[in-house]
């Protein structure tokens, strides 16, 4: 039931952007169950994304190195966040727009603008599982290394 209440707001959402670009009933699919990760090619900070098919997701990013140790546990910074996302069609290409759960404190990678960080729209392609890539999501942005793996 779920799951049919959020194909059809998938359809709307998708359907009052454009048409949507593939044939795929849910360009989403392989997502689910599997890990997008990606790198910073200039900070080299590392993330990961977990997309279920009930519309939350998981974002968790790996700072490196800091400078001073945080409180516990060594001199590394992970962070993670969750909240509700939608896909909208746009064009030939497909948006990912993340709203995080409240309350929505502000993350480290998010102050330096890295990718799923913040509440925003970002470019998300179909991929199958095992596929790695380099792309920039935005034109004045860094250069992002994908791996998109099988399992969480």
């Amino acid at each position: 039931m779920v799951l049919a209440m959020l194909a059809d707001a998938l359809a709307v959402t998708v359907g009052a952007q454009s048409a949507a670009p593939s044939t795929d009933p849910d360009p989403l699919a392989n997502y689910y169950r599997n890990t997008l990760i990606w790198q910073n090619q200039t900070t080299h900070a590392i993330g990961r994304l977990w997309l279920n098919p009930d519309g939350r997701y998981f974002a968790f990013f790996n700072m490196g190195p800091q400078a001073k140790m945080p409180d516990t546990h060594g001199p590394f910074q992970v962070q993670g966040r969750e909240g509700s996302y939608t896909l909208r069609a746009a064009g030939a290409q497909y948006r990912l727009c993340l709203w995080p759960q409240a309350p929505r404190i502000t993350l480290g990678a998010q102050v330096q603008g890295e990718l799923y960080a913040g509440a925003d729209c970002y470019p998300l392609a179909p991929h199958p599982v095992g596929d790695l890539w380099s792309e920039s999501t935005d034109p004045a942005g860094p250069v992002y290394k994908f791996w998109f793996v099988r399992g969480r």
